[in-house]
């Protein structure tokens, strides 16, 4: 990406012009190490700053049901994407979670596959998808990369413990949640969760409220907004 492509040509040009001063090669590549630090952070602090107003915008957007209209500002954020690594894949995985709230699951499937698998939501939305398709072994490869780019979000436990109870594998499942539990002790509905299952009754997804049902898979009671918690819980990685 051009911000470290960037840096390693500041901190290479100085720490040459060091050299040649000092004559001293530790000198020189110390230098060259902070200075390449000090520029990807300078330079990539300003495209995150970019960044974050553009999530921002398009959350107030979704707010407002623009749906078509945040897509757009999405879309406008990828000339950012030269700059920063995994900027196409967070932006790809927003505009796939967009397009799943709006039940154009097609369409979310093709940008969610090339989202960012640190987007818990986005990865919990397409196991969804593969979970309806019944192609169960791409259920539990996405959520294994789920879980590990969502350590502390015990609903991403809980979502994949439901899918492996649906496909018969209770054992696994208590696994995965007692997983969950060494990571987020505080969460009281994975705890419940995995008590159910200990105690041979099933899950209480409904527990997680909109996150659950935003998830579609029961059906979406009247008066939740199809779009809560989404933007403002995800955040944007630099690298």
């Amino acid at each position: 990406m051009l911000t470290i492509l960037i840096s390693f040509i500041v901190s290479g040009l100085i720490s040459v012009g060091v050299y040649f001063l000092s004559y001293n090669y530790f000198l020189a590549g110390l230098v060259g190490v902070l200075l390449l630090l000090g520029a990807n952070f300078v330079v990539g602090k300003r495209f995150l700053n970019k960044l974050t107003a553009l999530f921002k915008t398009v959350e107030k957007d979704m707010k407002a049901g623009r749906y078509d209209k945040a897509i757009s500002r999405l879309k406008d954020g990828y000339k950012y994407s030269k700059w920063q690594i995994f900027v196409k894949e967070q932006i790809n995985s927003q505009i796939g979670i967009i397009y799943y709230m709006k039940k154009d699951f097609k369409t979310a499937k093709e940008y969610l596959e090339k989202g960012f698998s640190k987007n818990w939501l986005g990865m919990c939305m397409l196991a969804t998808m593969y979970f309806k398709e019944k192609n169960y072994e791409k259920v539990e490869k996405v959520m294994e990369k789920a879980v590990r780019g969502a350590k502390k979000e015990g609903f991403v436990y809980s979502v994949y413990a439901y899918f492996l109870t649906e496909m018969g594998r209770r054992d696994k499942a208590i696994q995965i949640l007692q997983k969950g539990s060494n990571k987020a002790p505080l969460d009281e509905k994975l705890e419940s969760n995995l008590e159910a299952l200990k105690n041979r009754k099933k899950m209480k997804m409904q527990n997680y409220g909109a996150m659950w049902m935003q998830l579609n898979i029961d059906k979406m009671p009247q008066g939740v907004k199809p779009y809560q918690m989404l933007l403002n819980r995800q955040k944007i990685k630099r690298k």
